[in-house]
């Protein structure tokens, strides 16, 4: 079973709102979902579960982070092309990769993203968290989380 819960706030639900709007206006291909609430839901910012099939990269749902129940499926034919897929966004939070563990690990390495998830792992408090690009910069948990609340001095001289 799998439970989603509402999103954040009213604000939030009506931007994924009008981004699901947005992916059926340019003509993507909706497979399951679509605006609205789910009908036995009334209370709440709960967001239908939507999947579009077949998405052009350029299009608008593609492109930006919609945090929300919201999945794109995107065609590709090689691995090379699924990574210039992945990479030709202007964000970069995270990736996930599936197969084999060294494989998983090369696509990874050529991923433009804070973190990459391999056949289901997650991360945990001494993950370091955060993206590239307009995902954010820093990062919080573990060893690089505590960067922010560091102050380094540099201290120079010479002997007389």
């Amino acid at each position: 079973d799998t439970v989603i819960g509402p999103v954040v706030s009213k604000l939030h639900f009506d931007k994924i709102q009008n981004l699901i709007q947005q992916g059926i206006e340019e003509g993507v291909e909706l497979a399951c979902g679509g605006t609205g609430k789910p009908e036995h839901l009334e209370r709440g910012y709960y967001i239908k579960p939507t999947i579009f099939v077949n998405v052009n990269n350029a299009s608008t749902i593609a492109q930006q982070e919609i945090f929300g129940p919201v999945l794109a499926i995107i065609p590709y034919q090689d691995e090379t092309e699924a990574i210039q897929i992945a990479n030709d966004t202007p964000y970069g939070l995270s990736g996930y990769v599936s197969g084999s563990h060294q494989r998983a690990l090369d696509v990874a390495s050529r991923l433009r993203t804070g973190m990459v998830h391999i056949n289901g792992a997650e991360g945990s408090f001494d993950t370091p968290f955060g993206g590239y690009k307009q995902s954010g910069n820093g990062r919080e948990f573990g060893e690089y989380g505590f960067e922010d609340y560091l102050e380094i001095k540099a201290v120079m001289g010479v002997q007389n």
